[in-house]
C-alpha cells in the first residue's frame, strides 16, 4: 500500500483524479501464483464527459515486468493497449506508476509486486449503442531463472 500511496500522491490533482486514485486502490487483481505469476484487472472511472481507463497488475514474489528496455537488451517492454470507439478520444499519454531500476540489468526499468496504468479519455461525440473500449497490456514477465513468452491481455468495456 505504501507503493500505491507514494505513486498516486503526485498523480491526484482534481476531483476526477481523486476518483481515479480511489478506483486504483479498490481495484483488486486475482492473486498471482507460480503458474500464473502476473494477473491483471481493468476498470473505468467516469466523470461527466471524461473517462479514465485503469489497468492494474499484480505480480508474484520474485517476478517482474518491464517498463523500459534499452535496444541492446533481449527483454520485451510493456505495450499499452487502448482501442476506442468513435466518439471517444484519448487525452495525453498513459500515466504510470513509478518503475524501479533493475539491479541486474543496467538501464532497464521494471515493476515488481504491483503496478498501475491510467489513460484519460474524452467523449467528443454521441456514442453508438454497445460501444466498446478495449484496454490492456502486452508484456513479458521474468524472474531470476526464466522469462515467459509475451502475453497480451485485453479487457472489453461496453459503454
Amino acid at each position: 500500500m505504501v507503493f500505491l500511496s507514494a505513486g498516486l500522491g503526485a498523480y491526484a490533482q482534481s476531483s476526477f483524479d481523486k476518483k481515479i486514485v480511489q478506483a486504483i486502490s479498490q481495484l483488486k487483481c486475482a492473486e498471482p501464483s507460480d503458474e500464473t505469476p502476473v494477473t491483471l484487472k481493468a476498470g473505468l472511472v467516469h466523470d461527466k464527459d471524461s473517462t479514465a481507463v485503469i489497468v492494474k497488475v499484480q505480480m508474484a514474489n520474485g517476478w517482474h515486468i518491464y517498463q523500459y528496455v534499452p535496444a541492446n537488451m533481449p527483454y520485451i517492454a510493456i505495450d499499452h493497449i487502448l482501442r476506442l470507439p468513435e466518439g471517444l478520444k484519448a487525452v495525453g499519454k498513459w500515466n504510470v506508476s513509478p518503475p524501479l531500476p533493475s539491479i541486474h540489468d543496467k538501464g532497464v526499468l521494471i515493476y515488481e509486486n504491483q503496478a498501475w496504468f491510467v489513460h484519460k479519455v474524452l467523449r467528443t461525440a454521441a456514442l453508438k449503442a454497445h460501444s466498446v473500449i478495449k484496454a490492456g497490456l502486452y508484456y513479458q514477465t521474468c524472474d531470476l531463472r526464466q522469462c515467459l513468452p509475451p502475453v497480451e491481455q485485453v479487457f472489453e468495456f461496453e459503454i
